[in-house]
């Protein structure tokens, strides 16, 4: 055989995917699909070419990682961290305030933006929260930021973590962000409440950082996790459990509280059938973690859902639900924050709530069903007004209210509904003047006292 003749059936076999293959997987990457829905269009649109799974997780990988920094040791990171230093004349850009990278079990990177800082000194609540499986190490994703007043969560950054399992972590990250907005903002950043889930970490930094603020617990967490522990009680005892907890929640001071949960464990102790999960619900969060009711923190979010539903939307829109590669991860970073930076410039931090067209109706009408002379001006800016169902006059609901003495728990909560405290425009202690910071009472109480115009008069005309 002549030395320029090739004989191309002698060339090696190679096991790599088919050239179809590859460039179908580097188009769908460009997509930013995942790996499920790569799969699936493969079989559709290849269904005569098998690869092994893994096989094909390495390709859709390696070509995720391709065009994107190299991050394969502690010093490719820190390098790509000092490339990111502070930058006094972009308001978006990502920058890296503080870092340690010592190996995978020591990393503390915290990221932030110029806009996303200034967000931090027009509220005193901090959440907290961590999201999970974005990285192949498995590193943990600290989102910290605080709601507006009309429950909007504003992030203020991110901090990638090695673990989350100790207070060394929360630790830095509320020294950093105290010593970061101070001196971006050249004014003391002030923490008043930290919210957050039942991390044992978190309590013990924002006793060392934030000695000052209230450690409120997510409502929503609280009422999950009771409902886990139901299998405490007979299953037809649970349901009135269920809403003596409920009613608990919504207490609108410290000291009513306090009364509520008294009243509630003696009604609780008489049956011998649910004094286990009686144990389990004062020692968690009548002892360890109470300050998850409404009058923790009036006109403040008692559930940490804002935060998690950023965790959401950074697992679907950012990393699709798939594990990246820290090179790959470091740009959706940066992509995240940057988004989340030009969306606070162009929206500011609201500090009252918005009344909505549909709330002033609601508010008109009730304005004009309610008896004037039910109303009790108690002092100042303060009311009381009958509910619906009022059992109790305003002027005994007062008294109770002063002399704070209830003979059971069951009465606690007639009391409760019988009456609403109201200050117009500021705050309203029924349900959803609790949660939302504004109601038909306080709308409605205000346009009785002249205090409030509707904006579009011609809903109100009657034809």
């Amino acid at each position: 055989m002549y030395k320029n003749t090739h004989d191309h059936e002698q060339r090696r076999t190679t096991t790599r995917a088919p050239s179809p293959v590859r460039e179908l997987v580097s188009k769908y990457v460009n997509c930013n699909l995942t790996e499920t829905q790569i799969k699936n269009l493969l079989v559709v649109d290849c269904p005569s070419t098998s690869i092994p799974r893994n096989q094909l997780s390495n390709l859709i990988n390696y070509t995720r990682r391709k065009n994107n920094p190299d991050i394969f040791s502690v010093y490719d990171f820190n390098q790509w961290c000092i490339n990111h230093s502070y930058d006094e004349n972009s308001l978006h850009s990502t920058f890296i305030p503080y870092y340690y990278i010592n190996d995978i079990n020591d990393i503390f990177v915290l990221f932030a933006t110029k806009q996303l800082l200034k967000d931090a000194q027009s509220s005193t609540l901090l959440q907290v929260d961590a999201t999970y499986k974005l990285t192949w190490n498995e590193l943990p994703l600290l989102v910290f930021g605080s709601s507006d007043v009309d429950r909007h969560f504003r992030p203020f950054g991110v901090a990638l973590i090695s673990s989350d399992e100790t207070s060394t972590c929360y630790i830095d990250l509320f020294k950093q962000l105290k010593l970061i907005s101070t001196q971006e903002n050249q004014r003391e950043y002030v923490v008043n409440y930290v919210m957050a889930d039942g991390a044992p970490g978190i309590t013990s930094a924002q006793k060392e950082v934030f000695p000052q603020a209230r450690r409120l617990m997510c409502w929503a967490h609280v009422a999950r996790k009771c409902r886990e522990h139901r299998k405490l009680v007979p299953t037809e005892k649970w349901k009135q459990i269920d809403i003596d907890i409920h009613n608990l929640q919504l207490c609108f001071s410290d000291n009513i509280f306090s009364h509520g949960t008294n009243l509630l464990m003696k009604k609780w102790s008489t049956d011998p059938l649910i004094q286990q999960f009686q144990s389990y619900f004062f020692n968690q969060w009548i002892e360890t973690l109470p300050l998850w009711y409404e009058g923790a923190a009036i006109n403040m979010p008692l559930t940490n859902n804002g935060c998690k539903s950023l965790n959401f939307i950074i697992k679907k829109k950012y990393t699709m639900r798939n594990k990246l590669h820290l090179s790959s991860f470091l740009p959706k970073i940066e992509q995240m924050l940057n988004d989340w930076s030009a969306a606070s410039s162009s929206n500011v931090f609201v500090s009252k709530p918005s009344i909505s067209s549909d709330l002033e109706l609601c508010a008109f009408k009730w304005s004009n069903n309610i008896d004037k002379l039910a109303v009790l001006h108690w002092f100042d800016s303060w009311y009381i007004v009958p509910s619906s169902n009022s059992l109790i006059t305003p002027a005994v609901w007062l008294q109770m209210y002063q002399l704070q003495r209830w003979s059971s728990f069951d009465g606690l909560v007639i009391w409760l509904k019988s009456c609403r405290l109201v200050s117009p425009l500021f705050s309203c202690t029924c349900p959803t003047g609790l949660k939302y910071y504004v109601c038909k009472h306080s709308v409605g109480l205000a346009m009785m006292l002249n205090q409030y115009e509707v904006n579009d008069k011609t809903r109100l005309q009657l034809l």
